[in-house]
C-alpha cells in the first residue's frame, strides 16, 4: 500500500505525474473512486477536511471515508510491523547501526552498543 500526501504525485491511471492536490481541485470523483477502486491507495483521513476545504461543492462519501479510515489502518499496522527485517537492505541495516561491517548479520550486543566494527573496535 502507497500513503500519498497532498503534494505527492501519481503512479497510475489517467492522471499520472500530477499531484493529489492538482487531481481533486480538477476531479474529486476520481479521488474517491481511487480510495474505493484501488486496493493500494491511501492517504491520512485527516487530509479530508482540507481537501474538501479546496473543492466546496464536493464531500466524500461515508463509504469512501470508512475505507480510507481502513485503508490507513492497515497502512499504519504494516508499518509498525518490524519483526521482518527482510523490508531492509544490508546497507539499510549497516546504516541503522543493526548490522556490522563483519558480515555476521547482527552487532553483537557487547562490542560498543551498535557502532560500526572497525579497527579501533568500537
Amino acid at each position: 500500500m502507497k500513503l500519498y500526501s497532498l503534494s505527492s504525485k501519481l503512479d497510475f491511471g489517467d492522471y499520472k505525474g500530477k499531484t493529489l492536490k492538482e487531481i481533486f481541485t480538477k476531479d474529486p470523483d476520481y479521488i474517491e473512486e481511487c480510495i474505493l477502486e484501488n486496493p493500494t491507495f491511501c492517504f491520512n483521513p485527516s487530509n479530508i477536511d482540507a481537501m474538501e476545504d479546496l473543492h466546496p461543492e464536493f464531500a466524500f462519501s461515508e463509504e469512501a471515508v470508512e475505507k480510507l479510515e481502513e485503508k490507513y489502518d492497515t497502512y499504519e499496522d504494516q508499518e509498525n510491523n518490524f519483526d521482518d527485517m527482510d523490508n531492509f537492505s544490508p546497507e539499510d541495516l549497516k546504516n541503522l547501526g543493526i548490522s556490522d561491517d563483519l558480515n555476521d548479520d547482527f552487532d553483537d550486543f557487547n562490542d560498543g552498543g551498535g557502532y560500526y566494527d572497525d579497527d579501533l573496535n568500537y
